[in-house]
């Protein structure tokens, strides 16, 4: 009998396996396994199948582009093009799904490895007195065609010593030499491993060489922390919050003054472009002071929100966001948290800034909580403080748009990064670019039919979110493109939106409305129509990060 039994129970398990392998092959016939891509931006190659209906395509893949994201049934193709090389030493591979309906199919894409160098350590840090210390890496490329560079100008604190590079079987050296910096604070320099083959050069890697100063300053009184003070208080709408503190700020600059100008200075930063300038009367600003054990963000020193500039040729800065929503929660009531912009200023002069949103409430919905982190740059009264500011704080944080610059050598958009950013226009954010050259169909097509705003020359203008294929901007120049310029007519009204919004708790604003009150307030210095980045026009920024993660309570 329980033989039986069990051979009943295997049969049965066979015809359910047998049902579901059915069931997988209803949708698609006839699908490519899998491809390989060459280490090669832009090598292509094809996935074919038949689709019995209508199907869509995705992956979770940085380095992939895929083309079309959707079909009708028939025989069709998804053209798979690499937007990145492949600079390690294993062969990567990347899932791709087809959908169709609830039945999905993967197929696997393998890129071929490329040129790599792989430092042992990404990162050095040097003591005040210096001296000659190594650097081990490996990698596969020719010896004479592998150049070693350092960042720091001739003759400064750190040089490669004399035939600094010997080789083995598999592991490289560069010896370097850093100077004494007893008299000075932190300063970093750069590694660089360079392939130079038939007059052209690429980056395979780089090293952060980081040496501490002797002139940091420690705080020793920290009885000023934590103190409140409210610069603004809204007088229409329910009141905006934006919370103000600082990073790198030790103890003396509080009871001197310093600390309190900044957060001033950077209020008044914050409305100097339209149309939040017009809708200051909605926002309360505060101050929280955070005093900092050392005025340094170099490796080896300590400040309120642990923040670190990525330096190079990066503009990204990278914090506690933990931390600064510790200090929120100290300003603002929990009612209000979801909806406060919070703006950390480092006290430093470095050009950089980076904003973080997509932070989810408890029910894993997204809420318009953000972190704008930007340093004094060049000094208090510098323009380039103000739109630096503007554009990460108001722009990114604030109306949650989307860069308009790009990078000449990054190529097409990722498959990836588009899926990213529709999630957040579906979300009402980044209304400001889109994926489609269509006139009749891209997001601010309303405004390309509209007469009143004919002397802006809107359009739709291939280059968008550091990609110069594949996304597309309103306007030639922006805010958001080269910083010294006004919003465009399509981030103006995502600006608009969101303060009448959180503002008033107005759950729809009319195209009519914005227009009526965008034409009463229009910005003084309107985007150019033609416009070439030079050094003194501002330089494109690290990305906003999209966090996806709970706001921490």
């Amino acid at each position: 009998m329980k033989t039986t039994l069990f051979n009943l129970c295997l049969a049965f398990l066979m015809l359910l396996t047998s049902c579901h392998k059915e069931m997988e092959s209803v949708a698609f016939e006839n699908v490519t396994e899998s491809v390989t891509l060459q280490s090669v931006v832009g090598d292509e190659a094809f996935i074919s199948f038949t689709s019995l209906g209508t199907w869509n395509v995705t992956t979770d893949a940085a380095w992939l582009s895929l083309s079309p994201l959707s079909g009708e049934a028939g025989e069709c193709q998804v053209k798979v093009t690499a937007v990145f090389e492949n600079n390690s030493n294993q062969v990567r591979e990347a899932k791709v799904k087809l959908t169709s309906g609830d039945e999905v199919c993967e197929i696997s894409v393998l890129q071929e490895i490329g040129d790599y160098v792989l430092p042992e350590k990404k990162e050095y840090l040097i003591g005040v007195e210096g001296g000659v210390f190594s650097i081990q890496f490996e990698t596969n490329v020719d010896e004479e065609k592998l150049k070693v560079y350092t960042s720091s100008e001739p003759g400064s604190w750190l040089r490669q010593e004399t035939s600094s590079r010997s080789a083995s079987s598999e592991t490289h050296e560069v010896l370097l030499h850093a100077a004494s910096n007893k008299g000075g604070m932190s300063r970093s320099a750069y590694l660089l491993f360079v392939k130079e083959e038939d007059g052209s050069q690429k980056e395979l890697a780089t090293v952060k060489i980081s040496q501490q100063g002797g002139q940091v300053l420690e705080s020793v009184d920290f009885s000023e922390d934590g103190k409140i003070d409210t610069l603004q208080q809204h007088v229409k709408g329910e009141g905006i919050p934006i919370v103000l503190m600082g990073d790198g700020f030790v103890d003396q600059e509080f009871s001197d003054g310093t600390y309190r100008r900044v957060m001033e200075k950077a209020m008044e930063n914050l409305f100097t472009e339209e149309p939040v300038k017009s809708l200051r009367e909605y926002f309360d600003v505060f101050m929280i002071n955070a005093v900092s054990e050392n005025n340094d963000f170099g490796v080896g020193y300590k400040t309120a929100f642990s923040c670190k500039l990525a330096g190079k040729n990066s503009s990204a800065i990278s914090g506690d966001d933990a931390s600064v929503q510790v200090y929120v929660g100290k300003v603002v009531k929990e009612d209000k948290r979801e909806n406060c912009l919070a703006v950390v200023i480092l006290n430093t002069h470095a050009y950089a800034g980076t904003t973080y949103f997509g932070y989810q409430d408890k029910n894993s919905q997204f809420i318009e909580f953000a972190i704008a982190y930007c340093p004094i740059i060049e000094n208090l009264e510098s323009d380039y403080f103000r739109q630096v500011l503007v554009h990460e704080a108001i722009g990114h944080g604030l109306g949650k748009l989307e860069d308009e610059y790009v990078y000449s050598d990054k190529g097409s958009i990722s498959t990836l990064e588009v899926q990213r950013i529709r999630v957040m226009q579906a979300n009402g954010w980044a209304q400001n670019v889109d994926f489609t050259a269509s006139e009749d169909s891209v997001m601010w097509a309303s405004f390309l039919t509209d007469s009143r705003y004919q002397n802006e020359h809107l359009g739709v203008y291939e280059g968008a979110c550091t990609y110069p294929e594949g996304a597309y901007r309103p306007s030639e120049d922006s805010m958001m493109n080269s910083n010294t310029c006004a919003f465009n007519a399509p981030s103006r009204m995502s600006l608009y939106e969101k303060v009448m919004k959180i503002g008033m708790a107005v759950e729809q604003v009319s195209y009519e409305d914005f227009v009526a009150f965008d034409k009463a307030h229009l910005p003084n210095t309107l985007p150019a129509v033609r416009y070439a980045r030079t050094a003194s026009s501002g330089h494109p920024f690290a990305r906003p990060v999209w966090v996806g993660t709970r706001w921490s309570r």
